[in-house]
């Protein structure tokens, strides 16, 4: 088990890394010389679920209303290939009734424009203050290279700070 989660400094948005759980946390909660385990019955659930999907639009127009979670790399496997290589992606947390989602996407135009927000802190990874409604704009083609690139419309959304 990873001991170490990547968090962002909230002063200077670089990744930092903290200790989840100490050594002596992770050798006396092992398994493998535990005489008991904890009752999981009444333990409450975090709001945010470890499983992540891929999202590709399924059609221009498509728009999902997101916290930006961050940037990072995933393994994500090609489309074309199947082969399985790491790339940049952005990570989303939406919102479905009383369900929380998590995407990620690889668009190298939507993970560029997002990164950039970010450096202008126009978004804020990891926080409820710049959530951002994402619509897919469809294809158009890129007269540098003549091929396909995606086009996205980033809007900041207005809610109440609290």
């Amino acid at each position: 088990m990873n001991q170490e989660i990547a968090v962002k400094d909230p002063q200077t948005q670089a990744a930092v890394v903290e200790a989840r759980f100490s050594p002596e946390q992770i050798a006396a909660s092992q398994l493998d010389t535990a005489q008991s385990i904890p009752d999981l019955a009444e333990a409450p659930k975090h709001f945010m679920p470890s499983n992540v999907e891929y999202w590709t639009p399924a059609a221009e127009g498509e728009e999902k209303r997101v916290f930006v979670a961050g940037i990072s790399h995933h393994d994500v496997a090609d489309m074309k290939t199947g082969e399985i290589r790491p790339l940049e992606c952005v990570m989303l947390l939406e919102r479905q009734g009383d369900s929380l989602m998590r995407y990620i996407t690889a668009s190298k135009v939507l993970v560029g424009t997002i990164k950039d927000a970010i450096q202008r802190q126009e978004i804020i990874p990891m926080s409820t203050l710049t959530p951002v409604a994402i619509k897919y704009m469809g294809q158009k083609k890129n007269k540098s290279n003549g091929k396909l690139s995606n086009r996205w419309l980033i809007t900041p959304l207005v809610v109440a700070v609290q």
